[in-house]
């Protein structure tokens, strides 16, 4: 069974090329990791690094549900805004990131990204637009 959890894994940081300072969550089966994703959190926002497959499990598309389970995380962390520039943007919009936005007042990233997600209610109704 495909289970996907946070790990601090330094082989999984390595294999993958994310930042040691990071927080990161793998999709593995029977303790093969498949793919992996990462985030920075950065005060009142969050940086998604990437996320990545091992090349013989690209086909089964897990990208998304790594996607999804980085971000609760974050929800349930308290974080509100998430940016990213490494994502295709397939996966972006699937995962309803926003290429044309205007920030609010209370989220200040330290430069400008190609994507960006409000959390508020992305779990629930009422997601911010």
């Amino acid at each position: 069974m495909i289970e996907i959890l946070k790990t601090q894994d330094a082989s999984v940081y390595e294999l993958f090329g994310f930042p040691s300072s990071s927080v990161a969550m793998a999709a593995s089966d029977s303790g093969e990791v498949l793919g992996a994703g990462a985030v920075s959190i950065n005060g009142g926002y969050a940086v998604l690094e990437g996320i990545a497959m091992k090349e013989e499990y690209k086909m089964f598309n897990m990208e998304f549900g790594i996607g999804k389970a980085l971000l609760n995380m974050l929800d349930l962390g308290g974080v509100r805004y998430v940016c990213a520039d490494s994502l295709d943007e397939r996966l972006a919009t699937s995962l309803r990131f926003k290429a044309d936005y205007e920030l609010p007042e209370d989220c200040k990233p330290d430069k400008n990204y190609k994507y960006f997600l409000c959390l508020d209610g992305y779990f629930t109704s009422g997601h911010c637009e």
